[in-house]
């Protein structure tokens, strides 16, 4: 951006202003540099990074103008920016000496003592500060930090609520209110103060998007994409308002009309790489693979880290019959997030698909430890061993299984299974018997994973005599 002829012009009197500082410096004479001279040379000095020498002219500047407290309080500023914090309190100690009810001494100790995780100590001097205070709301919104620092977050709402309640469209405390609530698992009680909120300002559109972000989160998908559409009815750039409408949209399977949303939302702002990935998965949802690869690429092109990307590369490459391509993108993603029990689980099987193994092993116990609820991983896990001839091992492992999930009878009945094929008839046969009484209308798992059993007389009797 060009200056303007009044930005030269100061930025001309203020490097005239440091010029003759420096010489004053220099030649160690004295000249007289009224307030609002000394303000600029500080700030110059600051801006340029010369810390040492805007510590030089805070003195001078004191020296000189010994009633001004306001190079006290720069002072303060540069040790706290230095990081001599005791320095900066004992300077700002000295300044509320001189003038106990100035604010600006308690909101620059709350910032420092914020800086240094001191933050019941923060919120006490925002407090003081908040004494016939002008910019009272700004304060709020610091103490109301401070609180979420601490973790409390419902004192951190009601300080916010403070702010809301004599403007109501205070982005920034919209904002960080539906943060606390979120954190203070408050989701329920946000919608409710989200609508009186819009009852008293239906035109923020804010607030319709805060409405439309608890709605998602509490799975109201629908009331989540009309809050939106109000959100850009008032403001038809809001583009986090189309981006969160495209999530809602693809939690309801409306994959055509997310499209739609993320398009919109690159068009407000270009290069986002979240929309690329989005836009994949919508595409790879409707089968429209060679797309789908397109927006993911342009997703990995922007931000290389975003483990999804890679993980639906490499779902995409599966998809369309190319497992050994896929394998790469897969091991990158679960590289990228080592605790996704989802992209390991993924990993393992495209793993199997390539006959191998052992290293689908090592990834199906990964998730077995990690996810040991999950009602497939065990037949999956155990499954390898019996493809490695070892049906002993694969009753092990189920077992293990069935001990975590007792409930699930689908696992009694591959325990059947693999009894059977170890040759362990008696012990196979009464496990079937005990999975038929469980629950009769899982039989057809059995059989279907050993087709051959239906041959087996003494099986089809059993399962016979259980049928209802």
């Amino acid at each position: 951006m060009a200056k303007s002829d009044s930005d030269k012009y100061e930025d001309k009197e203020v490097a005239l202003l440091v010029e003759r500082f420096e010489e004053m410096l220099r030649s160690g004479g004295s000249q007289y540099f009224d307030v609002e001279e000394f303000e600029d040379i500080i700030d110059f000095y600051f801006v340029s990074d010369n810390l040492k020498r805007a510590l030089r002219a805070v003195k001078m500047a004191i020296q000189l103008h010994p009633e001004s407290i306001g190079f006290i309080l720069r002072e303060a500023q540069f040790y706290a920016y230095t990081d001599k914090i005791p320095k900066a309190i004992e300077v700002l100690r000295r300044a509320e000496n001189m003038e106990p009810d100035n604010q600006q001494i308690f909101l620059i100790k709350g910032a420092i003592y914020s800086q240094t995780k001191k933050h019941e100590k923060s919120i006490e001097e925002y407090k003081k500060a908040l004494k016939n205070a002008d910019d009272i709301e700004d304060i709020y919104l610091s103490i109301s930090f401070e609180y979420e620092n601490l973790g409390q977050w419902d004192t951190a709402i009601e300080y916010l609520k403070k702010i809301l309640d004599s403007d109501p469209d205070h982005d920034a405390a919209l904002y960080e209110i539906s943060f606390c609530f979120e954190n203070a698992d408050k989701l329920a009680e946000s919608v409710e103060y989200y609508n009186s909120l819009i009852d008293r300002n239906p035109y923020s559109q804010v607030a319709w998007y805060n409405l439309g972000i608890a709605y998602n989160m509490l799975e109201l998908f629908e009331k989540s994409v009309d809050a939106f559409d109000y959100a850009v009815a008032i403001d038809e750039n809001f583009s986090p308002a189309y981006f969160n409408k495209g999530n809602s949209l693809i939690c309801l399977e409306r994959y055509n009309e997310a499209i739609e949303a993320f398009e919109t939302t690159l068009a407000l702002e270009p290069g986002d790489a979240y929309s690329f990935y989005y836009l994949g998965e919508c595409h790879e949802k409707l089968k429209n693979y060679d797309l789908s690869l397109d927006y993911y690429q342009k997703a990995r092109k922007i931000d290389d880290s975003i483990a999804d990307v890679w993980m639906g590369i490499g779902s995409v490459l599966d998809d369309q019959g190319k497992p050994a391509e896929a394998l790469p993108y897969m091991q990158k993603a679960c590289s990228l997030d080592l605790k996704n029990s989802e992209f390991t689980y993924m990993l393992g099987d495209i793993q199997v698909k390539l006959n191998m193994l052992d290293e689908a092993i090592e990834s199906y116990e990964k998730v077995s430890e990690s996810d040991s609820k999950n009602d497939e991983i065990w037949l999956d896990y155990s499954d390898v061993y019996k493809k490695k001839n070892k049906p002993g091992i694969a009753s092990e492992i189920i077992q293990k299984g069935i001990n975590i999930q007792p409930e699930n009878v689908s696992l009694l009945y591959r325990l059947a299974n693999y009894l059977i094929l170890d040759r362990k008839e008696k012990e196979g046969y009464i496990t079937l018997e005990l999975a038929l009484q469980t629950d009769y209308n899982k039989h057809n798992e059995f059989l279907e994973y050993d087709p051959a059993l239906s041959t087996n007389q003494q099986i089809m009797d059993l399962i016979e005599l259980y049928k209802k």
